[in-house]
Protein backbone atom coordinates (compact mmCIF):
# COMPACT_ATOMS: atom_id res chain seq x y z
CA UNK A 1 0.00 0.00 0.00
CA UNK A 2 1.62 3.13 -1.01
CA UNK A 3 1.71 5.84 1.78
CA UNK A 4 -0.44 9.07 1.95
CA UNK A 5 1.12 12.33 1.31
CA UNK A 6 -0.13 16.05 1.68
CA UNK A 7 0.34 19.40 0.67
CA UNK A 8 1.14 22.01 3.08
CA UNK A 9 0.49 25.45 1.91
CA UNK A 10 1.97 28.64 3.98
CA UNK A 11 2.18 32.14 3.31
CA UNK A 12 4.04 34.49 4.37
CA UNK A 13 5.85 37.85 4.31
CA UNK A 14 9.34 38.32 2.28
CA UNK A 15 11.42 38.42 5.38
CA UNK A 16 9.82 35.93 7.82
CA UNK A 17 9.20 33.28 4.31
CA UNK A 18 13.33 31.66 5.06
CA UNK A 19 12.07 30.80 8.89
CA UNK A 20 9.06 29.50 8.20
CA UNK A 21 10.83 27.27 5.26
CA UNK A 22 13.12 26.00 7.96
CA UNK A 23 10.73 25.36 9.96
CA UNK A 24 8.95 23.59 7.70
CA UNK A 25 12.27 21.43 6.83
CA UNK A 26 12.62 21.14 10.55
CA UNK A 27 9.10 19.31 10.69
CA UNK A 28 10.04 16.61 8.57
CA UNK A 29 8.76 18.06 5.16
CA UNK A 30 9.89 16.19 1.52
CA UNK A 31 10.01 19.65 -0.76
CA UNK A 32 8.90 23.21 -0.62
CA UNK A 33 8.04 25.40 -3.45
CA UNK A 34 8.22 29.07 -3.04
CA UNK A 35 5.49 31.07 -5.69
CA UNK A 36 5.99 34.53 -5.14
CA UNK A 37 2.22 36.46 -4.79
CA UNK A 38 1.25 39.34 -6.72
CA UNK A 39 1.07 41.11 -3.07
CA UNK A 40 5.10 40.63 -2.37
CA UNK A 41 4.37 37.84 0.00
CA UNK A 42 5.48 34.16 -0.50
CA UNK A 43 3.53 31.15 -0.71
CA UNK A 44 5.44 27.86 0.46
CA UNK A 45 3.89 24.82 -0.70
CA UNK A 46 5.65 21.76 1.41
CA UNK A 47 4.77 17.98 0.28
CA UNK A 48 5.22 15.96 3.66
CA UNK A 49 3.71 12.13 4.76
CA UNK A 50 0.61 12.78 6.64
CA UNK A 51 2.00 11.35 9.27
CA UNK A 52 4.15 14.68 10.13
CA UNK A 53 0.96 17.15 9.59
CA UNK A 54 0.62 17.12 12.68
CA UNK A 55 4.34 18.14 13.37
CA UNK A 56 3.91 21.08 10.86
CA UNK A 57 1.34 22.73 12.92
CA UNK A 58 2.89 22.18 15.97
CA UNK A 59 5.89 24.13 14.54
CA UNK A 60 3.60 26.92 12.47
CA UNK A 61 -0.07 27.74 14.19
CA UNK A 62 1.37 29.89 17.24
CA UNK A 63 2.46 32.70 14.17
CA UNK A 64 1.21 31.61 10.48
CA UNK A 65 -1.94 30.12 9.21
CA UNK A 66 -1.81 26.74 6.96
CA UNK A 67 -4.15 24.96 4.32
CA UNK A 68 -3.62 20.92 4.11
CA UNK A 69 -4.16 19.68 0.54
CA UNK A 70 -4.77 16.11 0.56
CA UNK A 71 -2.50 14.38 -2.19
CA UNK A 72 -3.74 11.72 -4.64
CA UNK A 73 -1.12 9.05 -5.31
CA UNK A 74 2.40 10.38 -5.99
CA UNK A 75 0.79 13.78 -7.79
CA UNK A 76 2.87 16.39 -7.46
CA UNK A 77 5.15 15.09 -5.42
CA UNK A 78 8.52 15.74 -6.95
CA UNK A 79 7.78 19.13 -8.26
CA UNK A 80 9.90 20.76 -6.05
CA UNK A 81 12.96 19.07 -7.71
CA UNK A 82 12.03 21.37 -10.54
CA UNK A 83 13.36 23.89 -8.26
CA UNK A 84 16.84 22.42 -6.89
CA UNK A 85 19.60 24.53 -7.48
CA UNK A 86 23.03 23.67 -6.43
CA UNK A 87 24.55 25.66 -3.39
CA UNK A 88 27.63 26.39 -1.69
CA UNK A 89 28.64 26.59 2.20
CA UNK A 90 31.61 27.35 3.93
CA UNK A 91 34.68 27.72 1.97
CA UNK A 92 34.40 24.49 -0.54
CA UNK A 93 31.51 22.58 0.02
CA UNK A 94 28.74 22.47 -2.37
CA UNK A 95 25.93 20.63 -2.77
CA UNK A 96 24.97 19.51 -5.85
CA UNK A 97 21.48 17.35 -6.97
CA UNK A 98 21.90 14.40 -8.28
CA UNK A 99 19.82 14.47 -11.20
CA UNK A 100 21.45 17.88 -12.25
CA UNK A 101 24.84 18.75 -13.95
CA UNK A 102 27.31 20.35 -11.69
CA UNK A 103 27.43 24.30 -12.58
CA UNK A 104 29.79 26.38 -14.22
CA UNK A 105 30.93 27.63 -11.24
CA UNK A 106 32.19 25.04 -9.48
CA UNK A 107 36.22 25.36 -9.11
CA UNK A 108 39.41 22.43 -8.68
CA UNK A 109 39.62 23.71 -5.00
CA UNK A 110 35.62 22.52 -4.22
CA UNK A 111 34.29 19.58 -2.67
CA UNK A 112 31.82 18.48 -4.57
CA UNK A 113 28.40 16.39 -2.41
CA UNK A 114 26.31 15.21 -4.54
CA UNK A 115 23.05 13.92 -3.54
CA UNK A 116 19.42 12.36 -4.07
CA UNK A 117 17.20 12.99 -1.24
CA UNK A 118 14.66 11.00 -1.76
CA UNK A 119 10.95 12.51 -1.04
CA UNK A 120 11.30 11.67 2.55
CA UNK A 121 14.02 14.32 3.37
CA UNK A 122 14.33 16.95 1.09
CA UNK A 123 16.71 18.93 -0.99
CA UNK A 124 19.35 19.33 1.94
CA UNK A 125 19.37 22.86 1.93
CA UNK A 126 17.90 24.57 5.36
CA UNK A 127 20.16 26.50 6.78
CA UNK A 128 20.86 24.49 9.51
CA UNK A 129 22.31 22.16 7.21
CA UNK A 130 24.83 24.82 5.54
CA UNK A 131 26.13 25.92 9.19
CA UNK A 132 26.54 21.95 9.68
CA UNK A 133 28.59 22.11 6.88
CA UNK A 134 30.55 24.68 7.95
CA UNK A 135 31.36 22.92 11.19
CA UNK A 136 32.53 19.67 9.26
CA UNK A 137 35.25 22.03 7.26
CA UNK A 138 36.34 23.42 10.42
CA UNK A 139 36.42 20.47 12.55
CA UNK A 140 36.99 17.50 10.84
CA UNK A 141 40.76 16.17 9.65
CA UNK A 142 41.72 13.47 8.21
CA UNK A 143 41.97 10.23 9.96
CA UNK A 144 39.11 10.92 12.31
CA UNK A 145 36.24 8.98 14.16
CA UNK A 146 32.84 11.07 13.19
CA UNK A 147 29.31 10.59 13.82
CA UNK A 148 26.06 11.65 12.48
CA UNK A 149 23.15 11.04 14.53
CA UNK A 150 19.53 11.64 12.58
CA UNK A 151 21.65 11.43 9.22
CA UNK A 152 18.47 12.38 6.90
CA UNK A 153 19.77 12.27 3.17
CA UNK A 154 23.69 11.90 4.51
CA UNK A 155 24.93 14.72 3.62
CA UNK A 156 27.19 15.58 6.24
CA UNK A 157 28.11 12.03 7.21
CA UNK A 158 29.40 12.01 3.43
CA UNK A 159 31.09 15.71 3.94
CA UNK A 160 32.74 13.98 6.80
CA UNK A 161 34.05 10.73 4.90
CA UNK A 162 35.17 13.65 2.06
CA UNK A 163 37.02 15.92 4.77
CA UNK A 164 38.84 12.55 5.01
CA UNK A 165 37.29 10.79 8.08
CA UNK A 166 38.45 7.18 8.16
CA UNK A 167 34.92 6.27 9.64
CA UNK A 168 31.40 8.05 9.42
CA UNK A 169 29.21 5.96 11.83
CA UNK A 170 25.30 7.30 11.01
CA UNK A 171 22.42 6.45 12.84
CA UNK A 172 18.87 7.49 12.05
CA UNK A 173 15.17 5.61 13.65
CA UNK A 174 13.76 6.18 9.99
CA UNK A 175 14.75 3.08 7.37
CA UNK A 176 14.35 5.19 4.71
CA UNK A 177 17.50 7.62 6.05
CA UNK A 178 19.17 4.58 6.00
CA UNK A 179 18.95 3.91 2.69
CA UNK A 180 19.09 7.50 1.48
CA UNK A 181 22.26 7.77 3.35
CA UNK A 182 24.09 4.55 1.96
CA UNK A 183 22.86 5.34 -1.57
CA UNK A 184 24.73 8.64 -1.44
CA UNK A 185 27.52 7.21 0.00
CA UNK A 186 28.26 5.51 -2.70
CA UNK A 187 27.31 7.71 -5.23
CA UNK A 188 30.25 9.95 -3.89
CA UNK A 189 32.67 7.08 -3.64
CA UNK A 190 32.82 6.95 0.02
CA UNK A 191 30.65 4.20 0.50
CA UNK A 192 33.19 2.15 2.26
CA UNK A 193 33.78 4.48 4.95
CA UNK A 194 30.20 5.50 5.54
CA UNK A 195 28.41 3.18 7.93
CA UNK A 196 24.65 3.78 8.10
CA UNK A 197 22.36 1.92 10.51
CA UNK A 198 18.77 2.11 11.92
CA UNK A 199 18.82 3.33 15.33
CA UNK A 200 20.20 6.41 17.78
CA UNK A 201 23.04 6.85 19.86
CA UNK A 202 22.63 3.72 21.43
CA UNK A 203 24.09 1.75 18.32
CA UNK A 204 27.79 3.87 18.42
CA UNK A 205 30.06 3.36 20.92
CA UNK A 206 30.67 5.78 23.42
CA UNK A 207 34.32 7.16 23.82
CA UNK A 208 35.50 6.63 20.14
CA UNK A 209 33.88 9.52 18.28
CA UNK A 210 36.35 12.82 17.26
CA UNK A 211 33.42 14.76 15.72
CA UNK A 212 29.81 14.29 16.52
CA UNK A 213 27.22 15.93 14.69
CA UNK A 214 23.23 15.69 14.96
CA UNK A 215 21.10 18.34 13.12
CA UNK A 216 17.69 16.80 14.47
CA UNK A 217 15.89 19.75 16.74
CA UNK A 218 15.99 21.52 19.74
CA UNK A 219 13.78 19.24 21.83
CA UNK A 220 15.18 16.06 20.65
CA UNK A 221 19.13 17.01 21.16
CA UNK A 222 17.84 18.07 24.74
CA UNK A 223 16.43 14.33 25.56
CA UNK A 224 19.66 12.61 23.81
CA UNK A 225 21.96 14.81 25.63
CA UNK A 226 23.36 12.20 27.63
CA UNK A 227 23.84 9.31 25.03
CA UNK A 228 25.56 12.09 22.52
CA UNK A 229 28.11 13.69 24.97
CA UNK A 230 29.21 10.00 25.73
CA UNK A 231 29.85 9.50 22.25
CA UNK A 232 32.68 12.33 22.43
CA UNK A 233 36.16 11.56 22.76
CA UNK A 234 37.69 13.89 25.37
CA UNK A 235 39.47 16.37 23.26
CA UNK A 236 36.27 15.74 20.61
CA UNK A 237 33.63 18.79 19.53
CA UNK A 238 30.10 17.78 19.39
CA UNK A 239 28.10 19.46 16.67
CA UNK A 240 24.77 20.63 17.52
CA UNK A 241 21.80 21.88 14.83
CA UNK A 242 17.95 22.09 14.44
CA UNK A 243 17.90 24.72 16.93
CA UNK A 244 16.20 28.27 16.80
CA UNK A 245 17.74 31.03 18.87
CA UNK A 246 15.17 31.10 21.09
CA UNK A 247 16.09 27.54 22.05
CA UNK A 248 20.20 27.72 21.90
CA UNK A 249 20.40 28.40 25.94
CA UNK A 250 18.13 25.20 26.88
CA UNK A 251 20.75 23.44 24.54
CA UNK A 252 23.52 24.78 25.85
CA UNK A 253 21.97 24.20 29.52
CA UNK A 254 20.86 20.08 28.75
CA UNK A 255 24.64 19.40 27.08
CA UNK A 256 26.71 22.04 29.98
CA UNK A 257 25.28 19.12 32.94
CA UNK A 258 27.61 16.83 31.35
CA UNK A 259 30.67 19.10 31.33
CA UNK A 260 30.36 20.60 27.92
CA UNK A 261 30.62 24.33 26.46
CA UNK A 262 30.71 26.42 23.68
CA UNK A 263 33.41 26.33 21.43
CA UNK A 264 31.96 28.32 18.47
CA UNK A 265 27.99 29.44 17.38
CA UNK A 266 27.23 29.79 13.80
CA UNK A 267 24.24 31.45 12.96
CA UNK A 268 21.96 31.42 10.11
CA UNK A 269 19.17 34.18 10.25
CA UNK A 270 16.99 32.90 13.18
CA UNK A 271 18.53 29.53 13.32
CA UNK A 272 21.84 28.49 15.21
CA UNK A 273 24.33 25.52 15.28
CA UNK A 274 26.17 25.04 18.70
CA UNK A 275 29.87 23.61 18.44
CA UNK A 276 30.56 21.94 21.79
CA UNK A 277 33.80 21.26 23.89
CA UNK A 278 34.91 20.03 26.93
CA UNK A 279 36.03 21.48 29.88
CA UNK A 280 36.71 25.15 28.67
CA UNK A 281 36.55 25.36 25.21
CA UNK A 282 39.81 25.96 24.52
CA UNK A 283 42.43 23.98 22.34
Amino acid sequence: MSEEWATVVVVAEVDEYELVSGLLWAAGVAGIEEIEQPDGRIELRAGCRAEVIEDVRRSLTERWSLDVERTEGDAGLDEWREHAVAWRAGERFVVVPAWQPPPEWITGADIVLVVDPDRSFGSGSHPTTRSCLVAVERWVRPGMVVADVGCGSGVLAIAAARRGASAVHAVDTDPRAVAATEANAQRNGVGARVQAMVGSVEQLDAGRHDVVLANIGAATLCELAPGLCALVTTEGVLVLSGVLDTQTAAVIDAHGAFGFVPAQLERDGEWCTIELRRGDGSD
